[in-house]
C-alpha cells in the first residue's frame, strides 16, 4: 500500500487565505519529507471554505520546491471548462513537474459551483464524458483531432506541447454514482473515492459505498479483459485521519474543527452521501457516529493501524490510502499527526520496511526469542 494526501483544501472564511496557500505548499513539502507518495489538490469556485480555483497553479509552485512526490489535480472539474484548454495546460504542467503529474478529473459536485456556471445538474455527467473523450484523444493521438459532440466541436486540433509522460495517468473521482469507477476499471485508469463515503452503507440507495465502488471498478476491469488486481492497485481511498497519543485525546483536539467543517458540508446537502440505511437525518451524523461508522482513522498510531487493516479487509484491498487534509487544529498539531502517521503507521503496510524481520532481530538481541 502507498500513502498520500488529498486536500480540498479547506480554509474557513475567517482565515488569512493568502497565508493558507503558503501553508498548503509547506504541507506538500513536509509530505515529501515524510515519504508520502502523492498529493492531490482540489478545485472549487464558491462556498467560502474551499479556496483554490486553479489547482494547476498550486501544483506548479509545489513542483518547484519538491523533487519526488507526485502531484495530482483532485480534480479538474470538466463540465465548466473547454477540453482543449484543459488538455493543453495539463500537458504543459506535466513538463513543469518533470512527469510527476497525476491527471485527475471530475464532474464538479459543489452545488454552488454548478449554479455559478449555470450548469444543470443533469448535464454534468454527459459533459464530463464528452470532455474526457476529447482530452484523451488530444493527449494520446499523433494526428490532429476532429470531434463533433453535443457540447464541443473541434476540427483538426492538436496540442503543440504534448504530455511529458508517455501515457498520461488519468484518475477520476466519483461522488454520487458508480459509473466513474466502472470507467476507470474499463480503461485502466485510477479511481478516487471520497473521504465521507461509508465502507458499507447497508443498502442506502442515495449514494454508493466503498463496496459499490470496488464492485464497479473490478467488474468493469474483468469485462474489459484487464487485471482486476491491478484495478484495485489503481484505487485511491481517502479518509479523515488524525493521530495523537490516544483516541480520546485525538477526538478532543479536533472536535471544534470537525463541527465547523461538517456544518459546512451538511449545509451543502452532502449529508445524503454519508448515511447508512433508511431513516437517518442529518442530525444523526454526529462526530462520534462518523468516527465509528464511516469510519474515520483517528486515535493513537496503534488505533490507526488497526482501523486501516479493517478498512483493507472490508473493501477487499486498494492501492493507495489518502489522508484528507484539514484545518481542524494548529499547524504544529497537524504536522505532529502527519509525523506520527509516517513514523509509526505507514511502515506496517510497507513491505520494504520488513517489520517482522526487525521484530525477530530485536527479540534475539533482547533474549526474548
Amino acid at each position: 500500500m502507498r500513502f498520500g494526501l488529498f486536500t480540498m483544501p479547506e480554509h474557513p472564511p475567517h482565515e488569512n487565505w493568502t497565508l493558507s496557500y503558503d501553508r498548503d505548499i509547506d504541507d506538500i513539502v513536509l509530505a515529501e519529507k515524510l515519504g508520502f507518495h502523492e498529493y492531490w489538490i482540489g478545485e472549487h469556485h464558491t462556498g467560502g471554505f474551499e479556496n483554490v480555483p486553479v489547482p494547476e497553479y498550486m501544483i506548479a509552485k509545489a513542483s518547484a520546491v519538491t523533487s519526488r512526490i507526485r502531484l495530482g489535480t483532485g480534480v479538474v472539474n470538466l463540465p465548466y471548462q473547454d477540453p482543449f484548454q484543459v488538455a493543453e495546460r495539463l500537458a504543459f504542467l506535466d513538463h513543469l513537474t518533470h512527469g510527476r503529474l497525476e491527471y485527475g478529473f471530475g464532474g464538479g459536485g459543489l452545488p454552488t459551483d454548478q449554479a455559478l456556471f449555470g450548469l444543470e445538474r443533469s448535464e454534468a455527467k454527459p459533459r464530463t464524458n464528452e470532455a474526457l473523450e476529447i482530452i484523451w484523444q488530444l493527449l494520446t493521438s499523433e494526428e490532429p483531432v476532429s470531434y463533433e459532440g453535443l457540447y464541443w466541436k473541434y476540427e483538426n486540433r492538436q496540442l503543440q506541447v504534448g504530455p511529458y509522460q508517455e501515457v498520461p495517468p488519468f484518475a477520476i473521482a466519483g461522488l454520487t454514482g458508480t459509473h466513474n469507477y466502472a470507467r476507470c476499471g474499463e480503461k485502466g485508469w485510477k479511481a478516487l473515492s471520497v473521504y465521507f463515503a461509508p465502507t458499507d452503507n447497508r443498502g442506502y440507495p442515495d449514494a454508493p459505498d466503498l463496496a459499490a465502488h470496488a464492485a464497479a471498478l473490478v467488474g468493469a476491469a474483468e469485462q474489459a479483459g484487464l487485471d482486476p488486481a491491478q484495478a484495485r492497485r489503481n484505487w485511491r481511498v481517502s479518509r479523515e485521519v488524525y493521530v495523537s497519543d490516544s483516541r480520546n485525546q485525538a477526538m478532543n483536539e479536533i472536535r471544534e474543527g470537525v463541527r465547523r467543517s461538517y456544518e459546512y458540508l451538511l449545509g451543502l446537502g452532502l449529508g445524503a452521501l454519508m448515511k447508512k440505511g433508511h431513516g437517518m437525518d442529518d442530525a444523526d451524523l454526529t462526530f462520534e457516529w462518523m468516527v465509528e461508522e464511516i469510519p474515520w482513522i483517528v486515535g493513537s498510531p496503534e488505533d490507526c493501524i488497526r482501523s486501516i487493516r479493517e478498512l483493507e479487509e472490508q473493501t477487499g484491498g486498494f492501492g493507495t490510502f489518502l489522508i484528507n487534509t484539514r484545518d481542524w487544529v494548529t499547524t504544529d498539531r497537524w504536522n505532529r499527526s502527519l509525523e506520527l502517521f509516517a513514523r509509526y503507521v505507514t511502515p506496517q503496510f510497507t513491505p520494504r520496511e520488513n517489520m517482522a524481520r526487525r521484530e525477530r532481530l530485536a527479540n534475539v538481541a533482547l533474549g526474548r526469542a
